[in-house]
């Protein structure tokens, strides 16, 4: 074959062979280093996530019950003004002008009205829909 004696073919055939079954097994080698590496990652990130959720302390709990009670007191101030008699002033963009081909000739403007009566915000079923998913997703993990 090729002018080549079989004992060269022979020994080209087994060369090959072996480099090719050495990097498998190098690259298993590398593979089962990766998932070592990676399982003390998870292991690492795991052991910090215990800490952090053993980390109760009396300041802790008080700032997050401060920051929900002031959120909570800043819709509540939003929403229940308008029944206390003050007037909600909600922006509204006017836009004046003309378009014509390629050209505009539009201005937007901000103008404040003022409105009486209860107004809902549309961020409000946002933080709503949040905090309502926030519960259940946690909720849905529980150990």
């Amino acid at each position: 074959m090729f002018g080549l004696p079989l004992e060269v073919i022979t020994m080209l055939g087994s060369t090959l062979g072996g480099a090719f079954l050495k990097m498998w097994s190098q690259s298993s080698a590398d593979n089962a280093r990766q998932n070592e590496l990676l399982l003390n990652l998870h292991t690492a990130k795991e052991d910090f996530r215990q800490n952090a959720r053993a980390y109760q302390n009396p300041n802790a709990s008080w700032i997050r019950r401060f920051l929900v009670i002031s959120f909570m007191a800043m819709a509540g101030f939003i929403l229940l003004a308008p029944l206390l008699g003050m007037p909600t002033t909600v922006p509204i963009e006017v836009t004046e002008g003309f378009k014509f081909l390629f050209f505009d000739f539009t201005t937007t403007v901000t103008e404040y009205v003022t409105l009486n009566g209860v107004v809902t915000p549309p961020w409000l079923s946002h933080a709503i829909l949040s905090v309502v998913g926030m519960y259940f997703g946690s909720g849905i993990v529980k150990r």
